[in-house]
């Protein structure tokens, strides 16, 4: 395959599309010359966007408005795409619970699960398997630099990212032979609406833009399994991977966590001492 459009076309579909990382790597891949099925739950925003690449970029697009964190959505977008040829699958949709894990309710966290994890195993099932008949194809998973450790403050939201971090590394090999590339994606801190109670005051630390999370992923998939965008963040993952011991990385992301979700946890008895 010669090109991007080639080996990833004609369709390309992303979920969580209605903002941030999503709606960056719609557009990114629509000056690609990709057509773009975009999926999340605002309508309106879906609208926007799809206007948006069809009047800059000579490409289709495809608004799914669903929920996925329910049944009803999921089969929603495969009833949607069943006829499409879907040469690239973009599992962004995500949620956070951060907060103190007993003070977040458990429909909380299970729809974490559901949206997190179960959403990307069972479009991953749908698509992968056509592309396995057409010997083509790629998948990447949107996971986090909070994957690689266990993290206070935000444990569950970790625990699902380490899901996607470690389902795409094995898929990336069993799907080698049918020429799929697979791709975790693990950014830091970016500036999304996926997190409104961090508070970055007193931090070094930055959030990345999601244009350059989207770049990053586009640019390294097909050669590459896993990938951290940032200096700053694949310091961390080197440092943590390397030199620091588990439980070190763990306390040391605490540390981080209990000061961007200050005014959350003050809220609440758990506060980190």
């Amino acid at each position: 395959m010669h090109t991007f459009k080639e080996k990833y076309g004609p369709w390309a579909l992303v979920t969580g599309a209605s903002s941030g990382i999503g709606a960056e790597f719609a557009r990114q891949l629509a000056v690609k010359g990709l057509n773009v099925v975009l999926v999340a739950r605002r309508e309106e925003r879906l609208a926007v966007l799809s206007g948006e690449l069809g009047g800059q970029h000579e490409v289709e697009t495809k608004v799914i408005v669903a929920d996925l964190t329910t049944e009803d959505g999921l089969n929603t977008v495969i009833k949607e795409t069943v006829k499409l040829e879907i040469g690239l699958l973009i599992n962004n949709a995500g949620i956070e619970d951060s907060g103190c894990f007993l003070d977040t309710p458990l429909p909380k966290a299970l729809t974490v699960m559901d949206l997190n994890c179960k959403a990307p195993l069972v479009l991953t099932h749908h698509v992968a398997a056509k592309m396995r008949q057409r010997k083509r194809g790629g998948i990447l998973f949107m996971s986090s630099l909070v994957a690689f450790q266990g993290v206070p403050y935000i444990a569950n939201y970790a625990a699902s990212k380490a899901y996607d971090l470690i389902f795409a590394e094995s898929l990336a090999t069993e799907f080698q032979a049918y020429g799929i590339d697979v791709l975790s994606l693990n950014p830091g801190f970016t500036q999304t609406e996926l997190s409104p109670d961090f508070d970055f005051k007193g931090l070094p630390i930055k959030p990345m833009a999601p244009e350059i999370v989207a770049l990053t992923g586009l640019r390294a998939l097909g050669k590459k399994r896993v990938a951290v965008p940032g200096a700053m963040n694949k310091f961390l993952y080197f440092n943590g991977k390397y030199l620091q011991p588990r439980k070190l990385n763990s306390f040391s992301f605490g540390r981080v966590f209990s000061h961007v979700l200050r005014n959350k946890l003050s809220r609440h008895k758990g506060d980190f001492r």
